[in-house]
């Protein structure tokens, strides 16, 4: 009795705080078209509600802010896109710490400890935000690695020409936008967390219209 006890006092602690409790909402990839603006720009802070405990912080590239890609106009709203890093643990690409990735994983798969690979990858929160509303759509992103002409590795994001305003939503030219609903779960494509988002508007410049485009993109509205 006393054992069995202490094995669910220990699956009680594992599980702790590993289902983030955040509406997710998921979006169709669909035939679209409307007009890309240039970058935006703004200097204030982004604040999140819930709060997400991402991988924000990694070493050698600590903290970090969110960076405005796109800013334009969806009808009679103002709509923004930013972009902040996020770090990767090896296991099943989690964008939490490494921590919490391993507690939440064994709770899944019953284990004690875990190997966990030193490598870490790098991946693109992506938030598109109603700037009127305040509601906003955080998903993951993971990069795309390049290698330029002298050898040197990149890994390129979210740039303002993957961003399309149109007359009913925000389009966007992404594939394997994801969240996970607990710490260590599975990937969920094509969904964002539904967040509500503080921003200064008057830090906020928006670029300008660019050029139409049509295509297939992910679109959010």
């Amino acid at each position: 009795m006393v054992i069995l006890f202490l094995l669910l006092a220990f699956y009680l602690y594992l599980s702790w705080g590993c289902t983030l409790g955040v509406d997710v909402k998921c979006f169709d990839t669909t035939p679209g078209g409307g007009v890309v603006w240039s970058p935006c720009s703004y200097d204030g802070d982004v604040e999140i509600e819930p709060e997400i405990p991402l991988n924000w912080g990694w070493p050698g590239r600590e903290g970090g802010k969110f960076t405005c890609v796109a800013g334009g106009r969806v009808g009679n709203k103002t709509y923004v896109v930013f972009t902040r890093e996020v770090g990767l643990i090896m296991l099943n690409d989690s964008p939490f710490s490494e921590r919490d990735t391993v507690r939440c994983y064994c709770a899944r798969h019953f284990c004690i400890t875990v190997a966990v690979p030193a490598a870490i990858g790098l991946a693109s929160a992506v938030l598109v935000v109603d700037v009127d509303s305040g509601v906003g759509y955080l998903g993951i992103k993971r990069g795309l690695h390049e290698v330029v002409e002298n050898g040197t590795e990149l890994f390129t994001f979210l740039h303002y020409s993957h961003v399309v305003f149109g007359n009913d939503g925000v389009y966007l030219a992404l594939r394997d936008v994801w969240v996970v609903k607990e710490i260590a779960g599975d990937h969920i494509s094509n969904c964002f967390y539904v967040v509500k988002v503080r921003l200064d508007r008057e830090r906020l410049r928006l670029g300008r219209p660019l050029y139409n485009t049509t295509g297939s993109f992910l679109k959010i509205s």
